[in-house]
């Protein structure tokens, strides 16, 4: 288990595909993800998808909210399995570039695209869709040293919008939740106490992004301490007088019980996760949940939604084999590299597509044709971003831990010793400032 898990991949994969298909939405239907406040163009059906769990097709946040779990999980899982902390002082110390170079190459992407005016499709087609009032992406200039700046600084410390690519509002959250759970597992993970540190630091992020951080690395040191999640029994099993049948009753009792929860837990996490974005109405389904107890109910639902996903995941067999089979397998290893290019490819070809469709076609047959038809080059693209872009970024942050590692005595190894935490830092130290 010290690689990767498929069916975690898996699941990125899907949440991936999951934010994709809310962009479509936002581009040439918005009425689905904002409900009322937009116009409508296929009738009542924008209103059932944004007031209803169908809008789980599109729930972008909810999908974000699975990225940072999983995050938490993965970044901290083989610290848990090893107890070597050097494995965490070697992810945080390559985190920045592994996330960089892909960015900077979505920014440069978008900044080329800018350039060539290829976004007044997007402004276009949002001037139908969403009406003549509509302001938002794509409505700048575009400016190559601004371009950098955005992607060197502003996206991983700064926040809050990116004009070259609106979804890298997530790369400060995902940066700095990274750097959480590495300081906490370095922190408090092999101490016995650790459980009331967790708590504490669930209950200070309750209404931020970064609880997700926190319960992927809860989740992931549970998941490598063995502790039992749950128990059940069968009592009928119990009462019979053969121990044999006993046995075998309890054995069926706690697998059936077993399924029983995970699919309450499940089907519970998938409603939170279909909060809606559009402002709830008096009859919504979802109007007990709008009770002021969480200050922001959109992102702390789709966090607890997004985790009973996660500890369903973890627990099914079933489910693990559904999402380890190859297309959701080959859709997580592309996942970061469609995240960042997807929206490009939405705003500049999909939009221009539609824009030719539209005067000759109904509405829903040229969205239809717009997004199944981009979908072939956003893949196709991610693909390639991911082979040569991608993985370019993995072996950049080895090569840099590496060197920073590489001792400057003559005769050295140039290795340190593993889970030695004060030769390490002495070691980069050295490396940086001597």
């Amino acid at each position: 288990m010290t690689g990767k898990i498929a069916y975690l991949d898996g699941l990125r994969g899907i949440a991936a595909v999951n934010v994709m298909i809310m962009h479509f939405f936002v581009a040439l239907a918005p009425a689905m993800i904002y409900g009322s406040k937009l116009p409508s163009h296929f009738g009542n059906l924008d209103l059932v998808f944004s007031s209803t769990p169908l809008g789980l097709i599109g729930a972008g946040n909810f999908s974000v909210c699975i990225f940072f779990i999983l995050s938490g999980f993965v970044l901290t899982h083989k610290y848990f399995e090893m107890k070597d902390s050097s494995i965490i002082i070697s992810s945080a110390m390559r985190r920045y570039i592994r996330l960089f170079i892909p960015v900077f190459a979505a920014v440069m992407l978008s900044y080329l695209l800018a350039s060539a005016g290829l976004y007044r499709y997007y402004l276009e087609t949002m001037m139908i869709s969403a009406g003549s009032n509509y302001r938002g992406y794509w409505a700048f200039t575009p400016d190559l040293l601004d371009a950098l700046k955005q992607t060197v600084w502003g996206a991983f410390f700064v926040g809050g919008k990116t004009v070259y690519n609106p979804v890298l509002w997530t790369m400060k959250i995902e940066f700095f939740g990274s750097m959480l759970v590495f300081a906490m597992s370095l922190l408090f993970g092999q101490l016995r106490s650790r459980w009331t540190f967790y708590l504490a630091a669930a209950l200070l992020f309750l209404n931020s992004y970064y609880l997700a951080f926190i319960i992927g690395m809860l989740f992931a040191d549970i998941f490598n301490s063995k502790l039992p999640i749950f128990k059940t029994a069968n009592r009928k099993g119990n009462e019979t007088g053969n121990k044999a049948e006993n046995k075998a009753g309890n054995k069926a009792g706690s697998k059936a019980g077993n399924k029983a929860i995970l699919s309450i837990i499940l089907i519970t996490g998938l409603f939170l996760g279909s909060y809606p974005m559009s402002p709830l109405t008096g009859n919504s389904l979802y109007g007990f949940l709008d009770n002021g107890l969480f200050r922001t109910p959109l992102v702390t639902y789709h966090i607890i939604g997004a985790g009973m996903v996660m500890y369903v995941l973890l627990n099914s067999p079933w489910l693990q084999n559904v999402f380890s089979s190859p297309v959701p397998a080959f859709l997580g290893k592309i996942s970061y590299s469609l995240y960042l290019v997807h929206f490009l490819v939405i705003s500049s070809f999909t939009c221009a597509l539609f824009l030719a469709l539209y005067p000759v076609l109904p509405y829903g047959e040229a969205f239809l044709i717009s997004c199944l038809s981009s979908l072939f080059i956003i893949i196709l693209l991610s693909y390639l971003f991911y082979r040569y872009i991608d993985m370019t970024g993995v072996k950049l942050s080895k090569s840099f831990y590496n060197w920073l590692l590489n001792s400057r005595k003559p005769g050295s190894s140039g290795h340190i010793k593993q889970g030695n935490l004060s030769n390490t830092v002495f070691t980069i130290y050295n490396k940086i400032f001597k």
